[in-house]
């Protein structure tokens, strides 16, 4: 493995880059560093990836195939979800948010987001913000069977991420509340590095990873550091943030595609589910580091490191006790729609992304 920029700052394993990302958007929500959004975008991509890898591989091939993908994709997402609410809403009453401020969404909307995540965005409050990106997820799994079908004629790919392209550039100016429109050009740009089966090589995959850190340094060593670096009083140039964090993840994704081909073992399989886990989970602990302000900078740096270990280990036993066994049932129940009974393939890789 040649010794590169990007090789000291980025993991090359499929599950421990995904946790990467995860730890880039904990970063970025305990920080002034405002790119966490770069992390969810890649995230997408990644996500377009798998849906049509698994698509054309696995789900394709299943009794009732649209139906048992949708139950397989839920069934991926909710059991987190479920038991990260029920963890974080009380503790955010715990830390000083206002009850009517926590509960001030309807239940019903609430209780049914949360399990199908379709709508999250819309709650008058969101109790677990970063699930703001797995109702996109979801809305972009009702569509990635018949995308990933399109995306078999060559004719099609251009014309769609194309229309995908200006799509975002229309929502972006009209609507205000995140949707699929804003992001689909991610999705589709991974759903076609799969439908192509195209293999970034390791020069590719290097540049790509060095080109992105190298910009980070610069602009930060430079006066454009305020595009990058936002905080309380953020400068005028933070207003092209959203636009740098869009461009440095089209400039990211052949090394992120280059990941996805990398060997996985159980080890970072695992890695790969906890970067689910801790996408959601931390923000209880930002929340918490949220409401110090004001305080000593000192008292204010030990909630920020306890917040950081109390997520890991947190993450661990909820990766050990919920995800893991609800990962096998799915995985069983997926196996036994198929025509022969058979392993998920990189089932740790494959699991979702925040």
């Amino acid at each position: 493995m040649p010794l590169t920029l990007a090789t000291l700052f980025l993991p090359t394993s499929p599950g421990a880059f995904r946790l990467f990302l995860a730890l880039l958007v904990f970063g970025h929500h305990l920080s002034s560093f405002g790119f966490g959004k770069f992390a969810v975008y890649v995230f997408f991509a990644l996500s377009g990836f798998w849906l049509n890898t698994m698509w054309r591989d696995r789900y394709s091939h299943a009794r009732t195939p649209y139906r048992t993908y949708l139950v397989s994709r839920v069934w991926r997402l909710a059991p987190v979800m479920i038991v990260t609410s029920i963890i974080t809403i009380p503790l955010l009453v715990l830390i000083g948010i206002e009850r009517e401020v926590v509960f001030s969404s309807d239940p019903l909307h609430l209780a049914v987001s949360t399990v199908f995540l379709l709508s999250y965005s819309y709650l008058t409050y969101v109790p677990v913000a970063p699930a703001w990106s797995l109702d996109i997820e979801m809305q972009f799994y009702l569509l990635a069977p018949l995308l990933a079908v399109a995306l078999l004629r060559p004719a099609l790919r251009l014309p769609l991420i194309a229309g995908a392209a200006i799509l975002a550039l229309v929502a972006t100016w009209s609507l205000s509340v995140p949707t699929l429109a804003h992001y689909a050009i991610f999705f589709l740009a991974g759903m076609t590095v799969s439908a192509t089966r195209w293999q970034p090589g390791s020069t590719l995959a290097y540049g790509s990873a060095a080109a992105v850190v190298g910009t980070l340094v610069l602009v930060t060593v430079t006066p454009l550091a305020g595009i990058l670096w936002g905080g309380a009083n953020p400068s005028p140039l933070y207003a092209w943030n959203p636009l740098f964090n869009v461009v440095m993840a089209f400039v990211c994704l052949p090394y992120a595609m280059w990941t996805v081909y990398q060997k996985s073992d159980r080890a970072d399989r695992m890695l790969a589910d906890l970067s689910y886990v801790i996408y959601l989970l931390h923000w209880v602990a930002v929340q918490w580091f949220y409401s110090m302000a004001g305080q000593p900078v000192l008292e204010r740096l030990m909630v920020a490191g306890t917040g950081v270990v109390a997520v890991c280990l947190g993450s661990l036993a909820l990766w050990h006790l919920v995800d893991r066994p609800a990962n096998r049932l799915r995985h069983a129940w997926v196996s036994s729609r198929m025509p022969a009974a058979g392993d998920e393939g990189s089932s740790g890789v494959l699991a979702a992304s925040a």
